[in-house]
């Protein structure tokens, strides 16, 4: 039997900013960026979500899938936001973490955490994360904000993830998924406005007081090398700084790049 997705108890969680958001569930989809994404090329308004229940070929960062699972198990969604001409997106990915982070820690999540530059953490590990397609044309920049959360624990879905993972209900099992959605949403509307007037230098400091990994020792790697230092701050633009064991300062772009707790070894 299909998911029920209650409308009304969204609107709810979206408070004042209901009328801002046009929201369309449905079943199951290949990738709600790439279903979003077609929709914006054919004149979708800013603010248009798109909530799935099941992905088969989600993606992640670096080519990887996401894993979905199902309407029960994980909150699947996609947001098509436009910003006008002369706006940059340095930084955007961060922002939008820190709105889903702000969103939970108001529904009294507790130890809500941020890894540079795209994932939300709790207790630790690994709840979620972003993942940002922008098209720019005259009209500005559409950005295409993919968003993943785990829920709950799910059998099928779990035993495909390679990483240390964690589900909203270890925390506040009593959330729905219509709540959460629409208080992620109600907060990515003022993070994203504030974002437009002054960038991501505004948020900052924000990011940086749930900066996950600060102070620790991380190994950041590329193709075309990698660097192991200790974790530190990120610039107005979202790169991240890296304190490396001779003194030296490094800065890091987002791109193609993971970031880790370095081995002993590599100390």
């Amino acid at each position: 039997m299909p998911a029920v997705f209650d409308y009304t108890a969204l609107l709810v969680a979206l408070g004042d900013q209901r009328a801002r958001f046009d929201v369309d569930h449905i079943e199951r989809c290949d990738s709600t960026n790439s279903v979003l994404l077609a929709r914006a090329s054919q004149g979708a308004p800013s603010g248009s979500v798109l909530v799935c229940d099941e992905q088969t070929a989600g993606r992640g960062r670096r080519g990887r899938s996401w894993r979905s699972g199902n309407a029960s198990s994980s909150l699947t969604f996609s947001l098509l936001w436009r910003l006008a001409p002369g706006c940059s997106s340095a930084g955007l990915s961060l922002a939008v973490g820190l709105a889903v982070a702000q969103a939970l820690e108001s529904l009294n999540v507790p130890a809500v955490g941020l890894k540079w530059p795209n994932d939300i953490w709790l207790f630790g590990r690994k709840l979620g994360g972003v993942l940002i397609e922008v098209e720019s044309d005259e009209a500005g920049l559409g950005l295409i904000i993919g968003i993943g959360l785990n829920l709950r624990r799910d059998t099928a879905r779990d035993a495909g993830i390679d990483q240390a993972f964690v589900s909203l209900d270890e925390a506040l099992p009593e959330l729905t998924r219509e709540q959460v959605l629409g208080t992620i949403l109600s907060q990515l509307a003022q993070c994203l406005d504030h974002f437009a007037r002054a960038g991501f230098a505004a948020l900052r400091q924000d990011w940086a007081a749930r900066n996950a990994l600060y102070g620790l020792p991380v190994t950041v790697s590329s193709e075309s090398g990698s660097h192991t230092g200790r974790c530190g701050h990120t610039n107005a633009e979202g790169a991240l700084e890296l304190l490396t064991a001779c003194g030296a300062r490094v800065l890091i772009t987002s791109g193609d790049l993971s970031l880790r707790l370095a081995l002993a070894a590599e100390i």
